[in-house]
């Protein structure tokens, strides 16, 4: 756990099928802009000056579509029913970008994801697993969860024998902290299903994820 973010002892465990904190109420566009410009005042600026006319409704474009866009799909919608095939071949997919809110300092986390799983029947478009990661990300999260979450989807949803997920990424957090650096990362990783119990599965994955990049 990364101290810059008080994880320790300040929030309940989390449980196997939720998704990052979840939402009581739905998504309130003219409260968010209220309280963008509430924000604004309360810093001692102007929230309708040139430069701040429209800051309000950009805060909440942004918060609403991208940083918390999660919250108005499910995984399993966004990974879908993928198609039939009886292979049970790895499947490895590197370098999905991705990125979480913070919900102690309401900062963003931003990184890469590294995904694997070992198909049970299904197999699933690249371009939908990268969609499911999104709507497990896109929240109040914490890294450690989305990694579990990610994992753990792939074999619920998507029917996988096992799956495996490694995060690395920059939470601002942690950047913003004193005396820092600036360029730390903080890498998670989670195993489900088969991978738990194969060190051969894990091996190959992490063998696949540590290979260059292609040229």
């Amino acid at each position: 756990m990364t101290d810059a973010c008080d994880h320790e002892d300040c929030h309940a465990p989390h449980a196997s099928g939720s998704l990052g904190i979840p939402q009581v109420g739905a998504f309130d566009p003219a409260a968010f802009e209220r309280a963008v410009n509430d924000m604004l005042v309360a810093c001692g600026v102007a929230p309708d000056s040139v430069h701040t006319g429209r800051t309000a409704e950009r805060v909440r474009e942004l918060w609403q579509k991208r940083l918390l866009g999660g919250y108005a799909i499910s995984p399993a919608e966004a990974l879908g029913e993928g198609f039939a095939d009886e292979g049970d071949d790895m499947v490895v997919v590197r370098g999905i970008a991705v990125h979480g809110v913070c919900p102690h300092h309401l900062v963003p986390f931003r990184g890469v994801a590294h995904v694997a799983y070992i198909p049970g029947g299904r197999l699933h478009g690249f371009g939908r697993i990268a969609r499911m990661v999104d709507a497990i990300g896109h929240r109040f999260t914490y890294q450690e969860w989305m990694t579990r979450d990610i994992a753990e989807a792939l074999v619920t949803h998507g029917r996988a024998q096992g799956a495996a997920c490694i995060v690395e990424a920059e939470q601002l957090c942690l950047l913003l902290g004193e005396d820092r650096r600036g360029d730390e990362r903080v890498v998670t990783q989670a195993f489900s299903g088969s991978f738990r119990h194969s060190d051969q599965e894990r091996n190959e994955f992490l063998r696949a994820v540590a290979q260059r990049e292609l040229r």
